[in-house]
């Protein structure tokens, strides 16, 4: 969500491609914390049956099959604001990514696919913050 913990590079509902809808990473990463606990907030605009995932890229929006964080939130109903609690990955990086995919399973034998990306940079443990 705009307002949310990790706002979005976008503000599109309807992005298709993969991996973070053909948009390009912002110059204002959220700064979290190697290990810290941090709830990822989204809203379902379209009701579609289906789960959600939420993957890390440690950079250059990628790995982010071999980094998932949650592999199937539950798509509850219509217009549904969603929170899910992740721990932050223990990797410092500061071209990193978080990713939400929507699965949509209408048709179970080609599901369609929304994306979503966040910015983030991630210092180590005890690391100061701004």
């Amino acid at each position: 969500r705009l307002n949310g913990t990790t706002p979005p590079r976008n503000t599109s509902t309807g992005l298709k491609a993969s991996p973070c809808g053909n948009v390009a990473r912002t110059n204002n990463p959220t700064i979290l914390q190697a290990g810290q606990t941090l709830t990822v907030q989204w809203e379902e605009t379209v009701n579609h049956p289906g789960y959600y995932r939420i993957a890390f890229s440690p950079a250059n929006d990628a790995g982010f099959d071999q980094n998932v964080l949650i592999a199937n939130v539950p798509d509850v109903g219509d217009r549904n604001q969603y929170n899910q609690t992740i721990t932050v990955p223990n990797t410092p990086c500061t071209g990193c990514t978080l990713q939400m995919i929507q699965y949509m399973t209408e048709n179970p034998a080609s599901p369609s696919l929304y994306y979503s990306c966040a910015d983030i940079e991630i210092r180590a443990a005890g690391a100061p913050m701004p």
